[in-house]
């Protein structure tokens, strides 16, 4: 990428970043109300300024979601990995967020909003604060997402939303061959068209250091 195309990308990023963040802001203050509580959210915790982010951050990936194919392109992505170790090792140390830190190379911390169990998953919500990279710079990014984990049947799904717009939603399957494991990550990105070879090109090489590093670490014992 041109240095000038870094300029333009980074100028784009930075001013969708603060026209969604202020809707953003917008729907949190309605949601949070003049009292600083969301009157249609039950439960013992009080809702949150964190919840209200992550509520309408979410209600903005789910509208643009739907929006994949028209305003949104699409890219799909398969990653298989072999780690030689029993899946019954692999899967709780793969399917660990807190193991990506120090191993996904944009993740510097996260944000946990709630846990909960729907059917046979179990369901995480949180914020991931990343660093990332465009061209000489990088732009810090509040990731919204939704982990669910089918730990009878050794796969899960993770859904995330960043502005402006970008998308990503893995799902990751663990198949026993011989005394070793074959992990696959199937990965589609969804972007606006500007950014669609940015965020796959991105992605993935995140992806594939966060992959190597847990081979390495399950093989060598670490985890």
């Amino acid at each position: 990428m041109s240095g000038r195309r870094e300029q333009l990308l980074v100028r784009r990023v930075r001013g969708w970043k603060s026209n969604l963040l202020a809707v953003v802001m917008l729907v949190s203050a309605i949601a949070l109300g003049s009292t600083g509580v969301a009157a249609a959210e039950p439960g013992p915790k009080s809702y949150s300024a964190l919840d209200a982010e992550w509520d309408a951050s979410w209600a903005a990936y789910k509208f643009e979601a739907g929006q994949a194919g028209s305003l949104l392109v699409t890219r799909d992505v398969a990653l298989p990995v072999t780690i030689d170790a029993p899946i019954d090792r692999v899967f709780p140390a793969y399917s660990n967020f807190d193991n990506s830190f120090g191993r996904h190379p944009f993740l510097k911390g996260v944000l946990d909003r709630r846990s909960y169990t729907e059917g046979d998953a179990d369901v995480w919500e949180f914020i991931a604060l990343e660093d990332i990279p465009a061209g000489p710079v990088s732009i810090p990014g509040r990731t919204v997402g939704q982990q669910r984990t089918y730990a009878a049947d050794h796969w899960y799904s993770t859904d995330t939303w960043d502005m402006p717009g970008v998308i990503t939603h893995q799902t990751v399957t663990f198949a026993e061959t011989g005394g070793a494991t074959l992990v696959t990550e199937h990965l589609t990105f969804s972007a606006p068209a500007v950014l669609i070879d940015y965020t796959v090109q991105n992605g993935v090489s995140a992806h594939i250091a966060n992959q190597q590093a847990m081979k390495r670490d399950i093989e060598n014992g670490t985890l």
